[in-house]
């Protein structure tokens, strides 16, 4: 092994990578850890997961097929987001409610970057071409107070 005296990190650090034969992350890895990172919002308030179909749809797995889309609830104490999941040649299409209703701007997060949709008067929007990955939104309900968050979930289907 050679003497590291005097060797910077970044060789060091360049020599150990060689050494262990240690691959970079995905790309897709490194931008879902940026978009966490750049989301940290202490200000915001958490939507919980409290539904979830494709979970209910592993349970009973013996019992029927699954389904074609994914159904998903998230709460907080100020609003409930419903959300619609089917997977589709271009990445996944999300159909989404936001309750209490009121028009705004719903954000998508995830591994491509951030989608923004306006929700119409009822609370209601959609977004086609999410790809598979992790994903969450980002909405403010017309009388909060702070912005809402939702837990980060995972999508499936084909890449984009």
């Amino acid at each position: 092994m050679s003497n590291h005296r005097g060797q910077d990190d970044e060789g060091l650090l360049t020599e150990l990578r060689g050494r262990l034969g240690a691959d970079p992350p995905p790309p897709a890895v490194v931008a879902a850890a940026r978009a966490a990172f750049a989301l940290r919002g202490i200000d915001a308030e958490l939507a919980a997961l409290v539904a979830d179909s494709q979970a209910e749809d592993a349970a009973l797995a013996g019992v029927r097929g699954t389904a074609d889309g994914r159904l998903l609830t998230f709460e907080s104490a100020a609003v409930t987001i419903e959300l619609e999941v089917s997977a589709g040649r271009d990445g996944n299409r999300v159909v989404g409610q936001v309750a209490p209703a009121g028009a705004g701007v719903v954000e998508i997060l995830h591994s491509g970057g951030t989608t923004a949709v306006e929700a119409d008067a009822h609370g209601r929007f959609a977004v086609g071409a999410v790809p598979p990955g992790p994903f969450r939104l980002r909405c403010r309900p017309p009388d909060a107070d702070r912005p809402v968050h939702t837990d980060w979930t995972i999508l499936g289907g084909r890449p984009a």
